[in-house]
């Protein structure tokens, strides 16, 4: 029992302190351990945290410029509608206007047109042989036509408004005043006693006609051109229901377009021959 007293009287201190040593290291291991980790742990969640503050405040950025962007749009699609408005405004009193201005031209003429009823109800180069030769005669015909002569169809001011007037209505009404043009040169030479039916072109007026009314064509082709007369007031209808479209905002058919792009060249054609016939008779 001696030496067992004795070995632990000798190693026991120092089992002791090592064993102490030892258990010391550990927990200054696991205490660092802990330590570091706790440390990287927190400078992760600052830096998470930074993170996500910075995410957020460029979110937001992002969402305010957006925002700006939308409004800037929106901005700009009122200003350019208002605009688009305003000029729609603009265009559709130009286009009333010239409506009044040319069915004003079509109630000017209403005295031309009772002239072209005259010239349906006679023979014209017969009456002009008359009238060439019997004052009585040119008198009558400067009584029921004394206001008419070869400038009553002057139609100036509406080529003026011409722009804001849609191709259809302009054509039935070029074919309208170009007939009643026909009609004031016709009824002209009566009242002086021009003994020159030569200078008229029938068979273009029968173009104009025919142009703006296919429909008739079968009549128009039986018919004397004075007879035409009976088609002014489909032609009258026609420019209003033309005039109704324009006001509606419709727009006219490509084969309208294209009669209408016909129907005013034979009238112009027309128009063109009447004043060379004019000049000629004043020569």
């Amino acid at each position: 029992m001696d030496w067992v007293t004795e070995f632990l009287m000798n190693w026991l201190p120092a089992l002791s302190s090592s064993a102490l040593l030892a258990f010391a290291l550990w927990l200054s291991r696991n205490l660092l351990i802990t330590r570091l980790t706790n440390a990287v742990r927190h400078e992760y969640d600052e830096k998470l945290t930074r993170l996500k503050a910075e995410l957020t405040g460029k979110q937001d950025l992002f969402k305010a410029d957006l925002r700006a962007k939308e409004l800037q749009l929106e901005s700009i699609k009122t200003t350019a509608l208002s605009g688009i408005t305003h000029r729609q405004s603009l265009l559709f009193e130009k286009q009333v206007y010239a409506i009044e201005v040319l069915w004003s031209q079509v109630i000017d003429l209403l005295p031309v047109k009772g002239a072209a009823q005259n010239l349906a109800i006679i023979e014209f180069d017969s009456a002009l042989k008359l009238a060439s030769k019997n004052s009585d005669a040119r008198d009558m015909f400067e009584m029921i036509a004394s206001n008419i002569d070869v400038t009553s169809v002057d139609t100036k001011e509406t080529h003026k408004v011409r722009p804001f007037i849609s191709p259809l209505a302009w054509a039935y009404f070029s074919a309208y005043s170009a007939i009643l043009g026909h009609a004031a040169l016709k009824m002209h030479m009566l009242k002086n006693g021009l003994d020159y039916p030569a200078i008229f072109n029938d068979e273009k007026l029968k173009e104009v006609i025919s142009t703006a009314l296919p429909h008739q064509t079968e009549y128009i082709e039986k018919v004397n051109s004075g007879a035409y007369y009976h088609l002014l007031d489909e032609l009258e209808t026609l420019m209003l229901l033309a005039f109704n479209n324009t006001l509606k905002g419709e727009e006219e058919g490509k084969a309208a377009v294209i009669q209408a792009a016909e129907l005013i060249k034979v009238s112009e054609e027309l128009t063109h021959t009447n004043k060379d016939a004019t000049i000629k008779q004043n020569a």
